[in-house]
């Protein structure tokens, strides 16, 4: 039995209408009666932004606005690289299908290292034309690691692909996964990743010690009792309880896939911009906390001398060892020791003898390669080494002989390799891959190759999808910032000498906590709503590219998956009475199933 996308989703609007029960809800019952690839991927179609996403509402008195839900949107075909084929949704084959996750940001909110203070100098108005430490503080910051926990719930609900129906294969998370390069950060991250208990809190677990307890007015304060201009120039409400409970441990369910890393520059630079000094990390580490700048300092010029300052306004804090920076062996070494797969999650012991954080897998039929564009010398940019540069034109020059695909990711995309520094580090000499280059040198060599059909990446928390000469670059919203999303990546043969990439956006799963954190983000004064958007043709798209290597096309008529899992295409019809009597076969089929969780969910049972 196969049942349209369109006539899935009225069904499930009728049921849950009918019932009383979440559309999320409806939705599983009834695709696991049906079972079929296309139920299943309108099934998973209907936790997507395909069928609702989130936008602005009504402002209030002083700005602040609702975070409501918006219509949904469908995919935008893109045709800059091939031309689209009449009949190609019949003939189709999944090659790959992904999660992509990006700058998580898992933050420890408490730590002495971090620049909060700084943050009042890139609102426009304070003297600084520009600030490298753009957003060093949100007020959402310790709600992260819920975020995360968030999205990876709601991933592991849709598990299929909105397109096929096929299964979701493997997450990759392409860097700033931490947002101070700490331990304690990495740590929480691969646990959220890993899945198990977790801990977001630091130093004191019994208590918050950061700045939203401070009683400076510059930050946002939860309790309701303390004045700040959040709420009286922003209009920003108070909420009790809302760090205490976003920091208290919770049992995080995992990716529910193999999942790979990436390296970022807040992963391995302190707050994303400086190599580490002894300096940072005995701060870092220690129990003062420094909330200002020297009188008489202009942070502007000097903003990295303000925190080493020895008379710089402080507050005490509990010191916490856990708070220590991690070198990029170490860094390598505890995603050795995950216990989640692959192991290593891409990285290998080669890589840690050497120090590198470059990889290559191969996941579906396609050969992944992983870059690893972190400036070793300093600032948020990116560059790649002249040594990884080399050896990615091997990995190309083998990859176009054995005619394989080839999908990049990195942390930087093109837009952001453009970092000149060549100072060398001298904490961590292997890193030192010099000379660097920039985003046309990288690019010259990519483009030589066809068989290079995407390239994933983030760090500029937006949405964008670029059409480069002969690949897809394609860019992702961060977790920790507006809009909060992550994006489904499935490369799909179309058996007529062209591929489809299709990109889903996929907005986190809501509590209390995150969807409030959500709201938080949406208004935040410099990076609220509209800030990573990007347009309509940057999230939910059909891009299409010629296929390079069409002589080993598996899908020709055949509609069958080539990681084997057999599975027939969504087939685009029209709406018909045929469909609705299936669809309401299947509602009778499912209308004990519904009504038992409805009976379930009232008493609080199941």
């Amino acid at each position: 039995m196969q049942i349209s996308r369109r006539n899935f989703l009225a069904l499930v609007g009728a049921v849950a209408a009918a019932s009383g029960l979440p559309r999320e809800a409806v939705a599983r019952e009834l695709s696991a009666a049906a079972g079929d690839p296309a139920t299943l991927a309108a099934r998973a179609a209907e936790l997507t932004t395909l069928a609702q996403t989130y936008g602005p509402g009504t402002p209030g008195e002083k700005g602040y606005t609702p975070v409501v839900t918006k219509a949904g949107e469908s995919h935008v075909v893109r045709s800059e690289l091939a031309s689209p084929q009449t009949g190609r949704e019949l003939r189709r084959a999944t090659l790959v299908n992904l999660v992509h996750l990006t700058d998580q940001h898992v933050i420890d909110c408490q730590s002495p290292s971090r620049v909060e203070f700084l943050d009042r100098y890139n609102d426009g108005d304070r003297g600084c034309d520009s600030m490298p430490f753009a957003s060093a503080h949100r007020p959402h910051e310790a709600a992260s690691a819920r975020i995360t926990d968030a999205m990876l719930r709601r991933l592991r609900a849709i598990g299929y692909s909105p397109v096929t129906g096929a299964p979701l294969e493997a997450t990759i998370s392409t860097g700033d996964n931490t947002d101070n390069q700490q331990f304690n950060e990495l740590m929480l991250f691969l646990g959220l990743m890993d899945g198990g208990e977790v801990t977001p809190n630091s130093g004191d677990e019994t208590r918050y010690e950061g700045v939203q307890d401070s009683g400076d007015h510059d930050y946002w304060h939860p309790d309701a009792s303390v004045a700040d201009f959040y709420k009286s120039g922003f209009g920003y409400p108070a909420a009790p309880g809302f760090l205490e409970s976003a920091l208290t441990t919770f049992t995080a369910v995992g990716a529910g896939t193999p999942w790979y890393t990436c390296f970022g520059n807040h992963d391995g630079l302190a707050q994303g911009n400086a190599p580490v000094n002894p300096a940072f990390e005995r701060i870092g580490t220690g129990g003062t906390k420094v909330v200002g700048v020297p009188h008489g300092t202009n942070p502007c010029n000097d903003f990295l001398g303000a925190l080493t300052a020895p008379n710089a306004p402080q507050q005490p804090t509990t010191a916490d060892p856990d708070r220590r920076y991690v070198s990029r062996k170490e860094w390598i070494q505890r995603h050795l020791e995950s216990r989640g797969l692959p192991g290593g999650h891409g990285l290998t012991q080669a890589n840690l003898a050497a120090e590198t954080l470059y990889y290559t897998a191969g996941v579906g039929t396609v050969r992944w390669i992983v870059l690893d564009t972190v400036n070793p010398g300093g600032e948020a940019s990116g560059s790649v080494g002249d040594r990884q540069l080399q050896w990615l034109e091997a990995e190309l020059v083998k990859a176009q002989a054995d005619k394989q695909l080839v999908m990049l990711f990195s942390h930087h995309g093109l837009r952001s390799l453009d970092n000149p520094v060549e100072t060398p580090d001298p904490l961590q000499p292997n890193a030192n891959d010099l000379p660097r280059r920039k985003a046309e040198d990288v690019l010259a060599v990519v483009t030589k190759y066809s068989c290079v059909i995407a390239w994933v990446n983030g760090h500029t928390h937006d949405n964008v999808i670029v059409a480069r000469p002969t690949f897809w670059d394609i860019g992702t919203a961060a977790h920790i910032d507006w809009p909060p999303q992550s994006r489904l990546v499935e490369v799909v043969d179309n058996g007529d000498g062209t591929l489809s990439i299709f990109t889903t956006m996929v907005d986190h799963e809501d509590d209390d906590i995150t969807a409030f954190a959500r709201e938080l983000m949406a208004n935040d004064p410099q990076v609220g709503f509209g800030a990573g958007d990007g347009d309509e043709q940057d999230r939910n798209a059909e891009l299409l590219i010629d296929h390079p290597f069409p002589e080993t096309s598996a899908a020709a008529g055949r509609g069958s998956s080539v990681f084997g899992r057999s599975h027939r295409p969504m087939t685009v019809r029209r709406e018909s009475k045929m469909g609705l009597t299936i669809g309401g076969a299947l509602a009778v089929v499912t209308a004990k199933r519904v009504v038992d969780l409805r009976d379930r969910s009232a008493t609080g049972a199941g």
